[in-house]
């Protein structure tokens, strides 16, 4: 019997056993693929990565236009090629061969290098820093920020706190700036040297050898970077000094700072996702177009155009538009805040592109990008436009600016050259001067000039300021300047004396005697006016009824009719006759033509008294006041200075830095600056010795020094503050101490520093004469008591200094621009506009986004007869026999009003090099004035020195009235062809860079294929 047998199963296979085949084909495809990926075709994904390198590109924007008032354009962008360099993927191997071609090229081109590093070295081999500031505390924050970007911080911490994790303590901040502050221009280099690894200059890595390579040349290849790494670590353990001894055995250190200068840009960019660094810029097309044909030899580098601030007229209203220039120091993190690159993207430093930088900027952009293993761009990815700022239309008219500005030039040189007065003075030293012209019934400026005056071209390119610039503009040798002032006629003083050294042994301009091209005269300086303020005096002696335009004063050559004043020993003279003869019977219009001290004296006087007379129902203190501010009260609402008992607003509208100190004479701004200077007068007098050529007495000295003892000083100061209380009763109605008891209340003090005071008691045994402390003491005291309760308060109360006002003389100080809003608000009738540059601003297509509206500050009503009579002796000055600008107005064909001014500087002022402000003011037509003017020359010595200036000023207002009613005027007259007929032309399109940009254009992208 066959039985069958059940037929055997086949086992299942188990989910897991399943599992682990699938797993290990994946990881078999995967491994095969990986070696084929990183073994079979390494070289090709290598390179393709490097290939596809990704790069952010920014994009400089062009500034916004600057134009005048007749769409000249006075700032603009022109595109310049500009050299970078982007740090290749293998750039370390390749850097210097690179550099030293692209070092080549351009030294055969003739163009130069950009360095903006604060560390130089000359072409002597000399290493410095070079600060762009004379101020002590901004070089050392300068020169911290300096080193701390490059990380010399770092190694002070590493050196004195190698300890400390995570942030330092205040203290230890400030060692670690301590030590940096002492870093030399030595030290610092050889920190760079060694930080840089400039030693790869002399000793470069092996270059990575491609391809097949046979046993042998492997075998080679491997101990030439054996070899090497052997010597990194031996100079790894050098110093930077050691290292660049070795270095300088090959490259001068001349040669050095090229690679220098460009590792420390790579350094500062790398921190901003390796951004290109710029080389060289502003460099000639031929320039670049050599180097397009060899960028195959050159990895990394790459020629483009970039927009940089062009000034086409040159120095052509540099005092209006400012400069542009590179962020400072301690201005960088704020800048960075508000979306600045600090370490590329330059700013308005001063003028209209300092004020108007926010519109003027324009907004950024850039490309995202693809470069290959040599830094060279082959894909564009993504692009950021960028659109360029605004526009701002100025008030400033070209021709009167041209006009202004050179005839201004010319003056001053004229009469630092040539000019004698009739005392025989020269004024070598009028180095310096502002001019401005106005709209009177606008306050439109259409000229300003300061002088003197710079080109701020030089400043839109960075690194192109040669050290001699640099010295000249920001850290000037004032030793050297000042060799050349003591040998002017008539200085006393020494070198030391008119620029004396600080603590850290810089010398500060004392006297104001240097000449200063990036100072804004026409809006910073301060000036006493002189006699261009007599117009002010007549108009508040005509308007309060105490002179009339028909009354005549008996004008002697000295103001001696008023012993009251100042007593029957002295009288102000006349400044033409104060040694013999007279003006004679004199009016209101005569005393502006001939400029009669005398009359305006007797003008003020009668304002004091009149005030007083009004007011003798109030206080004698408040009267007193009220009769001191008499013309003060007047000055104020024409602009000059404001009310210290105010709030009012001192700034006259303008756009840019304006200065807003100015002050007329008051009581209060009067008895301020007596006590403040009351202790340094009275110093004088008691360190003298003798006090107003009275009894002699031992010298005694009660200013602070740091040498004194904690007891001393405080006694010195107890004695200041009593004589500081006593003097500051004065006016307010209190009965001060009379002067037998604050001199027994001063008395102790004055003992006691000379009992304890070193420099005193010296004194006391070299004084010739037996004498004591105590007999010393009560001389003292008597002359402190004489001074500070006698003399100083009669000064403060008495009305010598509003006489002297009435001229323009003591503390009268005004800014240029507070005297135009004088003379335009003369010139009008009264009514005081805000002062404006600027017109509207626009964008780039026209469209009006902001306009500027005469703004009304302030109105005057006046007398028709006052202003006629003002207007008529301002005319007489200008065209009248004895008129004191009749010399330069006489011929001009359009009648004008004017007035010149010679304000002292101070009362022995040629000692100190100094020589009086030649001030001058003006408006024209005198029936219905359009146009005013108002400028100085500093230490001009007379007025009329400045007059032609404004001649030259309204020759280009009125050119086509000149031209068309009066020929003959405009062919005879040297001004008018010089300053006029000779005016730069035109320029209403700007630089066409379009035949520039298509050639870059194409050669981009022939470099690409």
């Amino acid at each position: 019997m066959i039985v069958n047998k059940p037929k055997k199963q086949r086992k299942l296979m188990s989910r897991y056993t399943m599992m682990k085949l699938i797993m290990g084909g994946v990881f078999t495809v995967i491994a095969a693929r990986l070696v084929y990926l990183q073994v079979y075709k390494h070289n090709y994904y290598s390179d393709k990565a490097k290939a596809n390198a990704i790069r952010f590109m920014d994009e400089k924007t062009p500034r916004g236009e600057i134009l005048d008032n007749e769409g000249n354009i006075l700032a603009t962008n022109k595109q310049t090629y500009i050299l970078k360099y982007t740090t290749p993927t293998e750039g370390k191997f390749n850097f210097y061969d690179t550099m030293n071609l692209v070092f080549k090229i351009l030294e055969e081109n003739d163009e130069i290098l950009l360095n903006d590093m604060l560390l130089k070295i000359n072409d002597k081999g000399e290493v410095y820093f070079e600060f762009k500031n004379s101020s002590v505390e901004n070089q050392e924050f300068e020169k911290i920020r300096f080193l701390k970007d490059r990380g010399m911080n770092d190694y002070f911490r590493k050196r004195d706190f190698p300890d400390e994790e995570g942030d330092l303590e205040e203290d230890q901040l400030k060692k670690i700036d301590e030590e940096l502050k002492k870093v030399t221009p030595q030290e610092a280099l050889e920190y760079l040297v060694k930080s840089y690894n400039l030693i790869d200059i002399v000793d470069p890595k092996p270059i990575k050898k491609e391809g097949n390579l046979s046993k042998e040349e492997k075998a080679e290849y491997k101990k030439e970077v054996s070899d090497y790494e052997t010597r990194r670590k031996n100079y790894n353990k050098m110093s930077g000094a050691e290292l660049l001894d070795i270095i300088k055995v090959q490259y001068p250190i001349q040669e050095l700072k090229k690679y220098l200068i460009v590792k420390d840009a790579i350094r500062i960019q790398s921190f901003k996702n390796y951004r290109s660094v710029v080389i060289a810029n502003n460099i000639k097309k031929e320039t670049a177009f050599t180097i397009y044909q060899k960028l195959n030899e050159l990895p990394g580098i790459d020629v483009d155009m970039q927009p940089v601030r062009y000034y086409p007229y040159n120095n052509l209203g540099s005092a209006v538009l400012g400069y542009v220039s590179q962020i400072d120091s301690s201005l960088k993190s704020s800048y960075e805040l508000r979306g600045y690159d600090a370490s590329t993207d330059l700013i308005g430093k001063s003028g209209i592109e300092a004020s108007y930088e926010d519109t003027l900027k324009g907004t950024k952009g850039g490309k995202t990008v693809t470069v290959n293993s040599e830094g060279r761009e082959t894909e564009e990815l993504f692009k950021l436009e960028s659109y360029p700022g605004n526009n701002v239309h100025l008030n400033i008219n070209k021709d009167i600016q041209y006009a202004t500005q050179q005839a201004l030039e010319d003056s001053i040189k004229k009469v630092q050259s040539s000019t004698v007065d009739s005392q025989g003075n020269t004024f070598k030293n009028a180095t310096r001067g502002f001019a401005l012209v106005a709209e009177v019934n606008t306050g439109k400026i259409l000229a300003m000039a300061s002088y003197p005056d710079f080109d701020p071209n030089i400043f839109a390119i960075p690194g192109q300021l040669s050290s001699k610039q640099v010295q000249e503009y920001f850290a000037p040798d004032l030793e050297e300047y000042g060799k050349q002032i003591v040998k002017l006629p008539g200085v006393t003083k020494t070198v030391d004396e008119l620029f004396p050294k600080d603590k850290n042994g810089n010398r500060e301009d004392k006297y104001d005697l240097y000449p200063k091209p990036f100072y804004n005269y026409a809006t910073l300086g301060t000036l006493p006016p002189g006699s261009i303020f007599k117009p002010l005096t007549a108009v508040a002696g005509l308007e309060e009824g105490v002179i009339s335009p028909s009354e005549y004063i008996m004008a002697n050559g000295k103001f001696n009719n008023r012993p009251e004043v100042f007593g029957s020993g002295f009288a102000p003279a006349c400044w033409i006759h104060a040694n013999g003869g007279s003006h004679g019977a004199t009016n209101v219009q005569k005393a502006l033509e001939v400029s009669c001290n005398v009359y305006f004296y007797e003008t003020a006087y009668r304002l004091y008294a009149k005030t007083m007379n009004e007011n003798k129902n109030l206080p004698f203190e408040e009267a007193k006041k009220l009769a001191l501010d008499s013309i003060a009260e007047w000055a104020w609402k024409f602009g000059l200075g404001t009310d210290p008992n105010s709030n009012g607003n001192p700034s006259t509208g303008i756009e840019i830095e304006e200065s807003t100190i100015g002050q007329t004479y008051n009581f209060k701004t009067n008895k301020e600056s007596i006590i403040n200077f009351a202790k340094f007068e009275l110093n004088d007098y008691l360190s003298n010795g003798t006090y107003n050529n009275g009894d002699r007495y031992v010298p005694f000295d009660f200013a602070a020094n740091l040498s004194d003892s904690p007891e001393l000083e405080k006694a010195k100061e107890q004695l200041k503050q009593k004589i500081t209380e006593r003097l500051e009763i004065v006016g307010t109605g209190e009965e001060g101490m009379g002067y037998d008891k604050f001199l027994n209340y001063i008395l102790p003090d004055i003992k006691k520093i000379m009992e304890i005071s070193p420099k005193y008691k010296a004194n006391l045994n070299s004084y010739s004469g037996n004498t004591t402390i105590e007999e010393q003491s009560k001389k003292v005291a008597k002359v402190i008591t004489q001074f500070t309760v006698s003399d100083k308060p009669g000064g403060i109360m008495s009305p010598a200094q509003l006489i002297f006002s009435s001229i323009g003389q003591g503390i009268n100080q005004y800014s240029p621009l507070q005297l135009m809003s004088y003379i335009t608000t003369l010139a009008n009738g009264g009514t005081r506009y805000s002062l404006n540059l600027v017109d509207k601003v626009t964008t780039t297509d026209g469209k009006v986004i902001e306009q500027v509206e005469p703004k009304i500050l302030s109105q005057i009503k006046l007398k028709e007869s006052t202003l006629t009579a003002v207007k008529e002796g301002m005319r007489r000055a200008n065209d009248a026999d004895q008129g004191t600008a009749a010399g330069t107005f006489n011929s001009f064909p359009i009648p004008s009003a004017g007035k010149t001014g010679t304000a002292d500087y101070n009362n022995n002022q040629r000692e100190f090099g100094r020589s009086p402000y030649a001030t001058y003011v003006s408006f024209a037509p005198v029936d219905k004035p359009e146009i005013a003017f108002v400028g100085a020359i500093y230490d001009g010595g007379h007025g009329s020195y400045t007059a032609p200036v404004a001649k030259a000023a309204y020759e280009a207002y009125f050119k086509e009235k000149i031209m068309k009613e009066f020929p003959g005027y405009a062919q005879s007259s040297e001004s008018f062809k010089k300053y006029v007929l000779n005016a730069p032309k035109d320029n209403k399109d700007g630089d066409d860079n379009t035949s520039k940009e298509n050639d870059i254009s194409a050669k981009k992208e022939e470099n690409k294929h």
